[in-house]
């Protein structure tokens, strides 16, 4: 499966692919953009589910910790590129 078709059909249903948020993170598959749109797409996902039925609040907070996880890993990079 090309990274790509992967991100597209993680960000359509990640909790089919992944158990936890942190599987995302250590996907050697994905580079750091693609993590951040499976995180990005799995949370905007529970937030709908959470609209619903409020009952996710721990798995909402597991997702921000890896998606911030990702992001702060990514920021030296990006400054050296800059």
């Amino acid at each position: 499966m090309k990274n790509s078709k992967l991100v597209e059909e993680a960000k359509l249903t990640p909790g089919r692919i992944y158990q936890r948020p942190h599987d995302v993170l250590r996907d050697r598959r994905l580079d750091d953009v693609g993590r951040i749109e499976v995180l990005t797409a799995w949370e905007r996902t529970l937030r709908g589910a959470a609209n619903r039925d409020g009952t996710i609040e721990n798995e909402l907070l597991e997702l921000e910790k890896a998606r911030r996880e990702v992001e702060e890993r990514s920021a030296p990079a990006r400054n050296i590129r800059s």
